[in-house]
C-alpha cells in the first residue's frame, strides 16, 4: 500500500482502513479494525473465486468441440431455416440448430466423441454426414449440400445429354466446381470419413472456361478442325451465365467462310427447388448445299421452367422457337411439357408431351452445342422434322442406384430425315432437287440428308440401370416401335427412295457401360446398338436417353501435369458406328453409289483445356 510522510516523518497509509490508523471510518476506531480485517478476508477470497471461475472456463472451453458450416442446395443457394442435427452412435439427437439467412449453423459446447450430424428442409432430400470424430476443443467446420426431391442423380443419371457423354459436355456442370465440400474425404479403403478442417469455405465463384480444337470425319455439318471457347459465371445468388462460341475453319471449295455458332445462357434457381432457364443461338453454316443454293442459317430462343409442387409431383414446361434460313425463311414453335409424380419413394410415374425432339425437358438446354437438324424440300425451302410424341413411363427403384424403367409411347412425324453418307456433285444435286427429291448435303464431310414422307407409329421400351461401381454404371435397354424401313431390293436409284421404304414394326436392343473409371481421369460411354440393318430411322425417335447406332464409343481422359502439359488439359475421341453397320446402298444419278444408313459412321478427337 503506498504511504505517504506525515509532519512527523512518519510513514502512514492513504487507504480507507485496510492498513495503518490515518483512515476515517463512520463505525469509530474499532469499527474500522473490524473492517479493515474484513475487507483482508473479503479480496482474497474474490481473486480466488475469480481464478477459479477462470481456470473452469478455460478447463470446459478445452473440453468441448464446436460444428460450424453452411448448408446449401446441390447448385450453391444457402438454404434459411434448414434444421440441422448431432446424432450420436445411435441416432440419438445431442443438440439442434437452425440455418440463419446465409444458411449457417453453429452447434457448441459438444462432447468429443464420434457423432453423424443430418441437415433436413422442404422440399430437399435430407442429407447425413457418418463418421464425424470430434476432439477436445476441436472447431470442426462442415459444409452440407442438400438436392432437390427431383434431382436426376436421385433416379437415373441425367436424361439425354450427361456429362460423361459425347457431343461437347461442357454444359451447365461448370457451375458444379462452385459447391465444393469444405471437409475432405479421406480414409483408408473410401471409408469416407470426414475429418476436421478450419480451412477457408470452398465456394467458388466467378469465371471459369475452357478451350477446345477439334477435328471431326463423318459427321453432318462438323467437319473440318473447329476452336470452341466456353465462359460460365456462378454469382453470389447462385444464378448462372454461360457463353459458347465456335468457329471452324474455312474448307476448300467453300468460299462463303468457316462456319461459326453462337450460345449463350442464362439460369435461375427457385427458393422452393425449381428453376427458370434461357438459352439463345445462333448457327451459320456456308458449306451445306442444296438444290441450286448454298448456306444454312439458324436462330433459336428457347426457355423452361421447372416447378415443384410439395414433395411429390414436379412439372417442366418450355418452348423452342425456331427461325431458319435456307432458300426461303421458316419460322415454328415447338413446346414440350412433363409430368413427374412420386406416390411412393421407390416408384416415379411421368408424362411426357413433345412437338421436337431438340427440347424435351429442361435438361436439354444443358447441351449448349444447337445440333444441325435441317430439311429441305425440292425447292430448297426449310422443311421441319417435329410432330407429336406422347409417352406414359414409369420407374421403379430396386434398391440402391438399381432401377428400372418400363415406359409406352404415340409418335406422330410430319416429314422423316434419311441419313446417308457419299459425296454428290452439284449437277446430279440439281438433278435430284428436279425430280422433286429434297437433299441437303455437305461436301466436307461427304454426309446428306434427304426428306422423307412422315409416319406415325406406337410401341414400349423398357431400360435397366445396373452400378458397376459408385461412378460407373451398365444399361441395358430393349425397343419394340414403328420405324421406316427399306425394301429387299439391293440397291434403287436414291430419286426413287419414297417407294422403296414404309413404316414397319421393329425391335431394337442396346448394351453401355456408361461413367467414370475412378482415380484415372476417364470418362467412358461404349455401346452396341442392335437394329435389323434395313432401318433407316431410330426406333423410338424421341427416346430421351437414345443411345448411338450399333458401334460406338465416347472417352474423356485427363492428361496428368507433367513438366511439359499444363494443368487442366483433357483429350476426346468419338466414333460412331465405327464398323459401318446398317449400309444400305443406292444410286446418284451419276451411277455412283451412295449409302443410306440410321447412323453413318463419324469420328471425332480434340484437346480441351480448362481453367
Amino acid at each position: 500500500m503506498p504511504r505517504r510522510p506525515d509532519r512527523d516523518g512518519q510513514l502512514h497509509s492513504t487507504g480507507t482502513g485496510v492498513s495503518g490508523t490515518s483512515g476515517t471510518s463512520i463505525f469509530g476506531e474499532s469499527g474500522a479494525r473490524g473492517h479493515n480485517s474484513a475487507v483482508k478476508v473479503f479480496v482474497p477470497g474474490m481473486l480466488l473465486a475469480v481464478l477459479l471461475g477462470l481456470t473452469g472456463s478455460c478447463f470446459a472451453a478445452s473440453n468441448y468441440a464446436i460444428v460450424s458450416g453452411v448448408v446449401r442446395d446441390a447448385h450453391g443457394t444457402p438454404q434459411m431455416g434448414a434444421v440441422v442435427e448431432l446424432l450420436s452412435a445411435d441416432a440419438g439427437a445431442i443438440a439442434t440448430a437452425f440455418t440463419d439467412d446465409q444458411g449457417r449453423y453453429r452447434l457448441a459446447s459438444i462432447i468429443p466423441g464420434q457423432y453423424q450430424i443430418r441437415a433436413t428442409a422442404v422440399f430437399l432430400v435430407p442429407v447425413t454426414r457418418a463418421n464425424l470424430k470430434l476432439q477436445a476443443g476441436a472447431a470442426a467446420i462442415v459444409n452440407l449440400t442438400m438436392s432437390t426431391l427431383f434431382e436426376a442423380e436421385n433416379w437415373l443419371p441425367a436424361q439425354k445429354r450427361r456429362a460423361d457423354e459425347p457431343v461437347d459436355d461442357w454444359k451447365w456442370t461448370l457451375r458444379s466446381t462452385a459447391n465444393r465440400p469444405l471437409l475432405r474425404l479421406v480414409g483408408s479403403d473410401d471409408d469416407k470419413a470426414p475429418n476436421s478442417s478450419n480451412t477457408e469455405e470452398g465456394h467458388r465463384l466467378g469465371l471459369q472456361g475452357r478451350v477446345t480444337v477439334s477435328g471431326s470425319d463423318g459427321a453432318f455439318g462438323e467437319g473440318g478442325v473447329h476452336q470452341t471457347l466456353i465462359l460460365s459465371h456462378t454469382l453470389r445468388n447462385g444464378d448462372n451465365t454461360v457463353m459458347r462460341a465456335e468457329i471452324g475453319d474455312p474448307q476448300p471449295g467453300v468460299p462463303e467462310g468457316a462456319s461459326v455458332e453462337m450460345t449463350a445462357g442464362y439460369e435461375r434457381r427457385s427458393p422452393l427447388g425449381g428453376s427458370m432457364r434461357m438459352v439463345s443461338s445462333y448457327q451459320s453454316h456456308p458449306e451445306l448445299t442444296y438444290g441450286d443454293g448454298t448456306g444454312l442459317q439458324v436462330l433459336q430462343l428457347a426457355s423452361a421452367e421447372q416447378l415443384n409442387l410439395g414433395d411429390a409431383v414436379m412439372i417442366d414446361a418450355g418452348t423452342l422457337i425456331q427461325a431458319e434460313r435456307l432458300a426461303a425463311s421458316r419460322f415454328t414453335s415447338e413446346p414440350f411439357v412433363r409430368v413427374k409424380v412420386k406416390p411412393t419413394s421407390n416408384v416415379m410415374v411421368e408424362y411426357r408431351y413433345a412437338t421436337g425432339r431438340t427440347l424435351q425437358s429442361s435438361d436439354d438446354l444443358d447441351d449448349l452445342k444447337p445440333p444441325v437438324g435441317v430439311l429441305s424440300d425440292a425447292a430448297g425451302r426449310p422443311l421441319d422434322a417435329k410432330g407429336s410424341h406422347q409417352e406414359v413411363s414409369i420407374t421403379r427403384k430396386l434398391g440402391g442406384e438399381r432401377s428400372i424403367t418400363v415406359a409406352a409411347y404415340h409418335d406422330a412425324f410430319s416429314n422423316a430425315a434419311l441419313e446417308g453418307s457419299g459425296l454428290i456433285d452439284r449437277n446430279d444435286l440439281e438433278e435430284l432437287s428436279v425430280s422433286g427429291l429434297g437433299m441437303v448435303t455437305d461436301p466436307t464431310t461427304g454426309a446428306f440428308r434427304l426428306t422423307a414422307d412422315g409416319y406415325t407409329g406406337r410401341g414400349v421400351s423398357a431400360t435397366l440401370v445396373e452400378p458397376l461401381t459408385s461412378s460407373l454404371s451398365a444399361w441395358v435397354e430393349y425397343d419394340l416401335g414403328t420405324a421406316l424401313r427399306s425394301s429387299l431390293e439391293p440397291s434403287f436409284a436414291v430419286s426413287d427412295v419414297q417407294n422403296q421404304i414404309a413404316p414397319h414394326t421393329v425391335q431394337a436392343a442396346s448394351v453401355s457401360l456408361r461413367g467414370k473409371i475412378q482415380r484415372t481421369g476417364t470418362s467412358l460411354k461404349a455401346e452396341y446398338r442392335w437394329q435389323p440393318a434395313r432401318t433407316l430411322t431410330q426406333v423410338n425417335a424421341y427416346n430421351a436417353d437414345a443411345g448411338e447406332a450399333y458401334v460406338g464409343f465416347y472417352v474423356r481422359q485427363r492428361l496428368w501435369r507433367g513438366r511439359f502439359l499444363p494443368q487442366g488439359l483433357d483429350a476426346v475421341v468419338e466414333a460412331t458406328n465405327l464398323l459401318e453397320q446398317g449400309y444400305q446402298p443406292v444410286l446418284a444419278p451419276d451411277g455412283q453409289t451412295l449409302f443410306l444408313a440410321q447412323m453413318p459412321r463419324a469420328f471425332q478427337g480434340g484437346l480441351a483445356f480448362n481453367f
